[in-house]
């Protein structure tokens, strides 16, 4: 790998898919469900959709496009949805007001990252063994980005910030090495216009055993098992 001072950050196209995991449930549970009475629901959905940033980010959206979300890929909830809520922790390079949506340019770096911060957040809540169910989400995009690999992956979080607060403001994201594999490349995207139509994939099973992330499950038609620490390593270890 060349370091920052033989070949520093520029500005490259890159487009190609890309891939994410989140949580999968079914069927889908309201998030009201059992907190108030049936015949109350829709009142106060109507209330909580009044403040949804998902939903307003949506509306505004619709008013300058003039179409709506089946035809628009801006307007797919799981395109949207990053952009309008921040995360409380931020991100690899930004902090909780800069909203980016973080993507890995193949299914097993993606399986890797999702599979260690599920895992710190079951550790961190004393969580009982269960199994978690998730599903992969595959994105085209092209757009440009600014090209951080050149800096090694595990650079602490202030360098990190520090390096995000200098993104150039024509840049569409930043490309960049993940510790959690690092011979693969990763995404933190900030605008959303750079994404195509999103499209649900793979399910898998994350088998937590009161410890660590012991096995993963993939509902295929090989039903395949997938040891979590192979995940990082070089070889593809998806590959059928």
């Amino acid at each position: 790998m060349l370091s920052a001072e033989r070949e520093p950050p520029r500005l490259v196209a890159w487009s190609g898919d890309v891939y994410r995991l989140i949580p999968s449930r079914f069927p889908p549970v309201s998030v009201y469900e059992g907190l108030v009475a049936n015949d109350r629901l829709s009142a106060l959905v109507a209330v909580e959709n009044l403040t949804n940033p998902r939903l307003r980010a949506e509306s505004r959206l619709t008013e300058v496009v003039g179409t709506g979300p089946s035809a628009d890929v801006r307007l797919q909830n799981w395109n949207l949805a990053p952009f309008a809520y921040g995360n409380p922790d931020g991100s690899t390079f930004f902090d909780e007001r800069r909203p980016c949506l973080e993507v890995a340019d193949d299914r097993q770096t993606a399986l890797a990252i999702s599979v260690t911060r599920r895992q710190a957040f079951l550790e961190s809540t004393s969580e009982a063994p269960i199994g978690l169910d998730m599903r992969m989400f595959t994105t085209p995009i092209r757009g440009r980005f600014w090209d951080l690999r050149c800096h090694p992956p595990g650079l602490e979080r202030k360098r990190r910030r520090e390096l995000g607060a200098t993104m150039p403001s024509e840049a569409d994201g930043i490309l960049y090495h993940p510790p959690e594999r690092p011979t693969s490349t990763c995404l933190a995207i900030v605008k959303g216009e750079v994404l195509g139509r999103t499209l649900q994939s793979a399910h898998y099973r994350y088998m937590w055993n009161g410890s660590r992330i012991s096995m993963l499950y993939a509902f295929d038609a090989d039903g395949r098992q997938i040891e979590p620490a192979a995940l990082s390593g070089e070889a593809n270890v998806l590959a059928a």
